[in-house]
């Protein structure tokens, strides 16, 4: 059985086509939402966050013989450990890794750990919208200017409540399902007069690029969390590429 690495869009365009091809096929996602995204395809879905420990599990119970990894680009050690977990179960892994945009913003800074990005941004005066997602947002809730930072993220309960619980009021909450155009993000910034953006390099899947046009005709500062490196094996930055590959 061939098993996928999912709960992203990637993962989703990668499985509507190789269908055609290989229905053998059983996605893992972090998430049950993860799971909605692919829930009409006819393949078998397991939605549970994994540890190398119960990758290796999850490779043996379901008799894997291939590992194709469509988990987002910021998920380094999901990667990491299917990488390890292949090797060690002497099994082929195969990466979709999305093309990364080639512009840049006005004005922006990098930051390669989110402590020394909340160390920043503490500082900060003017409003903020935050689209890191809702994993991180417990690590804003200490910030004395927690009042002026605005939360993007998807139109979930469980996520609208980890805002709450981390002492985010419901006007600084915007649960809304992405990615958007320019136009969208344009005023929606606007509305709540940012001055500054904090995202990831998510590329044109993830919408980068309309941030990156609406900051810069707002003047607004895009705040990145780079990525942690990690060089990938059998890496491909095509589908269509990736599935002769794997079909041959």
């Amino acid at each position: 059985m061939i098993w996928v690495i999912g709960g992203t869009k990637d993962s989703r365009d990668f499985l509507e086509k190789f269908i055609k091809y290989d229905n053998n096929i059983i996605v893992s996602t972090a998430t049950e939402y993860g799971a909605k995204l692919i829930e009409n395809l006819p393949i078998k879905t397991s939605s549970e966050k994994m540890d190398k420990g119960a990758m290796l599990k999850f490779v043996d119970d379901n008799k894997i013989t291939k590992i194709i990894d469509t988990s987002h680009p910021y998920a380094f050690e999901v990667s990491k450990n299917a990488m390890e977990v292949a090797e060690e179960k002497n099994i082929e892994y195969f990466r979709f890794e999305r093309e990364e945009i080639d512009i840049l913003p006005k004005k922006y800074k990098n930051f390669k750990d989110i402590e020394s990005l909340i160390k920043y941004v503490e500082n900060l005066k003017g409003n903020i919208l935050v689209t890191l997602g809702s994993n991180n947002v417990p690590l804003f809730r200490g910030l004395k200017n927690l009042s002026d930072i605005y939360f993007r993220i998807l139109p979930r309960w469980d996520m609208v409540k980890k805002c709450e619980d981390n002492n985010i009021l419901p006007k600084n909450i915007i649960a809304m399902q992405g990615p958007f155009t320019e136009n969208m993000n344009i005023a929606m910034m606007e509305q709540f007069n940012i001055k500054y953006l904090i995202t990831k390099k998510t590329g044109d899947t993830g919408g980068e690029r309309e941030k990156v046009s609406a900051c810069d005709k707002l003047d607004v500062e895009i705040i990145y969390l780079e990525k942690k490196e990690i060089i990938y094996k059998n890496c491909y930055k095509d589908i269509d590429i990736l599935i002769k590959n794997l079909i041959q």
